[in-house]
């Protein structure tokens, strides 16, 4: 029996996402190095979808089973194979220190320490808006490299969807000219207007949903973007036709988070094509798990998984995202009007429903 080749087709033809034998590889080195969920896909990388139905068909043939908490476990069906197809143990030799950003933020920890003091009465993460926000070192960790970077220090830095409060974080360090946030979830707008206001910060959030057109006045107004957007590439599009549009030109920079985890990589380039032929973006910057996240009480609810080891409750932060910076490598005009799109759901996303 082939079982990696029976993997990928059980796989594709129930998530109908692109998988390869190497994917499959991978999970089974996750495997043979954590008996849980969330930990297997945070180090294998690879979509919730993905790695749930790859884990469905090791159960099938009996190289995976589950105990009464539903930890995954190996068979000896299951160590016979990776031992003879030298599956490895996945080792971390990420930096403890920089939790392998590269980047750390010592000159602006007075900044920091007010920001946590702010932010422990954020809103809750909601389901209706895709919601689930980064740790406060992440936060940090972003502006250090926006300042790394020449891209805050004296600029106009735009926000687009802050349940991450970046901000509140980068207002605080008095560094940029201003800070504009444009936010659907009104609940958040209050927040953040309410601590500017507070902390008498040279921030102004705005109540926005991205399907309409950015108001005029923010066209080709801002030196650098910051965004975490939906992974659908519809929303992509439609999100970098905001963010780009509001740059000021060529050298101006954006900001932003793309997962494996609701990404694949033949998302991944579809959407770097986008950049580069539509937006005339280049990307400087990849930094791998740079953006660890909370994890968010509405999960587990929301999936309603008939699989034991879904519905285990997460032990980390396994979700995460790498950060890209891109730049503009030429001046670009875009259409700025209304459009209509699905944001936060594809086959691609953890509440996705299952088959």
């Amino acid at each position: 029996m082939d079982v990696l080749k029976g993997a990928v087709d059980f796989v594709q033809d129930k998530t109908k996402v692109e998988v390869n034998q190497r994917d499959i590889e991978k999970i089974l080195s996750a495997l043979n190095s954590t008996n849980h969920f969330w930990e297997v896909i945070f180090l294998s990388q690879k979509p919730f979808a993905v790695v749930r139905e790859t884990i469905n068909y090791l159960i099938s043939i009996d190289f995976v089973k589950t105990d009464e908490s539903g930890n995954l476990i190996l068979t000896e069906k299951g160590k016979e194979f990776i031992s003879a197809n030298n599956i490895p143990v996945v080792k971390n030799y990420t930096c403890s220190c920089c939790e392998g950003r590269g980047i750390v933020f010592s000159e602006i920890k007075d900044a920091y320490e007010k920001y946590k003091e702010i932010v422990k009465t954020r809103p809750d993460a909601i389901v209706e808006y895709d919601q689930g926000y980064v740790t406060e070192e992440t936060a940090y960790s972003r502006i250090a490299l926006m300042i790394k970077k020449g891209d805050l220090v004296g600029k106009r830095l735009i926000v687009f969807g802050d349940d991450d409060l970046v901000s509140i974080a980068a207002a605080l360090t008095k560094l940029p000219k201003e800070v504009i946030v444009l936010e659907i979830d009104k609940r958040l707008v209050d927040f953040i207007n309410q601590a500017a206001k507070e902390h008498n910060l040279n921030l102004k959030a705005i109540e926005y949903d991205f399907r309409n057109k950015l108001p005029d006045d923010f066209v080709k107004s801002f030196d650098t973007f910051t965004i975490d957007p939906p992974e659908t590439i519809e929303a992509l599009d439609l999100c970098f036709t905001r963010t780009i549009s509001s740059l000021k030109g060529a050298g101006c920079a954006g900001y932003f988070g793309l997962t494996n985890i609701e990404a694949s990589l033949t998302k991944w380039y579809e959407f770097q094509k986008l950049l580069l032929n539509k937006f005339s973006a280049v990307i400087t910057d990849i930094i791998e798990n740079f953006n660890h996240y909370v994890n968010w009480n509405y999960l587990l609810p929301s999936l309603e998984s008939s699989l034991a080891f879904v519905n285990v409750q997460p032990k980390l932060n396994w979700y995460t995202s790498s950060m890209y910076r891109i730049e503009l490598v030429k001046d670009i005009d875009i259409k700025n009007e209304y459009i209509n799109c699905e944001l936060y759901i594809d086959k691609e996303a953890i509440l996705y429903k299952e088959n």
